[in-house]
């Protein structure tokens, strides 16, 4: 025993480190649906394995030297979990019944089941015994009313892992992380009100002097908001959740929705920005997607904050690509010819925008795979219609990103064709929707009968009279 112990204590004592225990996640899905394989993001890194024709699958990772978020995904379906070096972690489900079916066992097991019966709960299950803030707000829900539900919703969510884990041993990792998650939702829930509330003004009110009191950003000291740099690069879901955070935290910059013209304020929002998030990735994310969103409704307050951005930006390439952009929005603005397209139509004949000139055009890029594009289709563009039905105005849509088939077929299903409107795809190789510099979907523009640009936010179908009258002063200009 004494040449083991030697080399063992010599192998300290050079600092090796001892190679990590094997961690195995395995799992056994019903009623899948054959054909894909079982993926995972772990980190950066993405594996697979095959799905057997019994439904049972199996990873081994020998090289998994600390705790890492995972998220899991076959066909079409996913969920999150939580590997530790040393799991042995069995995933059972029926696929019919894909998240209320979830349950793990062995080692690493109680994490689990933790995450699946926290995310059926709060996130995707029916509201039942909790109200989500999203479920609750409404356009006429005061800053104060939307407070009180983001508050009562996080309590229960520390409630709930509070109990969970006092019935079951949680690692203290787990529960920071765990802790750390459901405040930077609450925050990022809070930070979401805003660009709501703004867009829910009635069309006859002005908007106010402050959206919301100054004091309503309060609640950002609760957040241990410095640590969002440690979360880049830990996997897919905690990647996508800072993301989220980061792009509603534009509300709290510019919570008018547009910027300053005044060159000055920019430094003032990149010191904001400094002291509430730190000087990480983080921080220098939120800067430039304030500069690169802003382009898109708010060129001269992006052009007043320029220089601020020039300043700080350390990437040569995203420099490049705004100084492009810039140049393209320019060409963009109200009064500017409608870049050209042709495109083909759900009939398979070429259509160019050239056609409609002596008509007002409102154009929309969607897709089938967007939800609020989908919701603007269903609920709100059939009256938008029927409304200028026998007038010179046409209604015309570029699908982007969609599959043939499937674009014709939620044409034709959702009955979204009519006599005023032209549907057009664009294929892979995108071409207007670089040239229009369109970023978001849904994105919606008004073209005079001249061929120019009136406007190049116009308002969404779902504005109603707001969206009428900016047809009608169209037409009649």
């Amino acid at each position: 025993m004494l040449p083991t112990l030697w080399l063992l204590t010599l192998n300290s004592a050079l600092g090796g480190s001892p190679t990590p225990p094997r961690t195995v996640f395995s799992g056994h899905l019903d009623n899948a649906p054959a054909g894909d394989t079982v993926r995972l993001f772990v980190g950066e890194k993405q594996v697979k394995a095959p799905l057997s024709p019994s439904g049972d699958f199996r990873f081994e990772f020998d090289d998994l030297a600390a705790t890492a978020p995972v998220h899991f995904t076959y066909a079409g379906q996913n969920t999150r979990l939580y590997l530790m070096p040393g799991d042995q972690v069995h995933l059972v489900l029926d696929f019919k019944n894909f998240d209320q079916s979830l349950v793990y066992s062995g080692r690493g097991a109680d994490v689990n089941n933790y995450m699946a019966q926290s995310q059926w709960k709060f996130e995707y299950g029916p509201a039942g015994d909790v109200s989500r803030p999203q479920e609750q707000r409404k356009p006429t829900t005061t800053p104060a009313e939307m407070r009180r539900y983001a508050d009562a919703f996080r309590q229960q969510r520390f409630d709930y892992l509070a109990k969970y884990a006092k019935a079951h041993p949680l690692p203290a990792s787990f529960r920071r992380d765990a802790e750390f998650g459901i405040n930077l939702q609450w925050a990022t829930q809070l930070l979401d009100y805003v660009g709501f509330r703004r867009a829910n003004l009635p069309p006859s009110e002005a908007a106010p002097a402050e959206i919301v009191p100054a004091s309503y950003f309060s609640f950002l000291q609760q957040v241990p908001l410095k640590e969002l740099n440690q979360r880049f690069g830990r996997g897919l879901d905690e990647n996508t959740a800072v993301a989220q955070f980061l792009y509603a935290y534009q509300d709290r910059l510019a919570p008018s929705g547009t910027l300053s013209t005044d060159p000055a304020d920019g430094p003032r929002l990149y010191r904001l920005a400094t002291t509430e998030l730190g000087e990480g990735e983080d921080r220098d994310m939120a800067i430039q997607m304030l500069m690169t969103w802003k382009m898109d409704k708010d060129l001269p307050g992006a052009l007043a904050f320029y220089p601020t951005f020039r300043l700080h930006n350390r990437d040569s390439t995203l420099a490049r690509n705004v100084r492009m952009s810039i140049a393209k929005r320019q060409l963009l603005q109200a009064g500017k010819p409608a870049p050209a397209f042709a495109l083909l139509d759900n009939a398979g004949k070429q259509v160019s925008l050239s056609e409609f000139k002596g008509k007002v055009i409102y154009l929309d890029f969607w897709g089938t795979w967007c939800g609020p594009c989908m919701k603007e289709m269903t609920e709100f563009s059939h009256d938008l219609k029927k409304k200028f039905e026998g007038r010179d105005v046409v209604f015309l849509y570029i699908s982007v990103g969609d599959p043939e088939d499937k674009w014709k077929k939620t044409l034709t299903e959702s009955h979204f064709t009519s006599a005023n409107s032209v549907h057009l795809r664009e294929p892979k190789e995108r071409t207007a929707s670089i040239d229009y510099q369109v970023n978001v979907f849904p994105t919606y523009w008004l073209i005079g009968r001249d061929g120019r640009i009136i406007n190049a936010s116009a308002p969404r179908p779902m504005e109603g009279e707001k969206t009428v009258a900016a047809i009608e002063h169209a037409l009649a200009h």
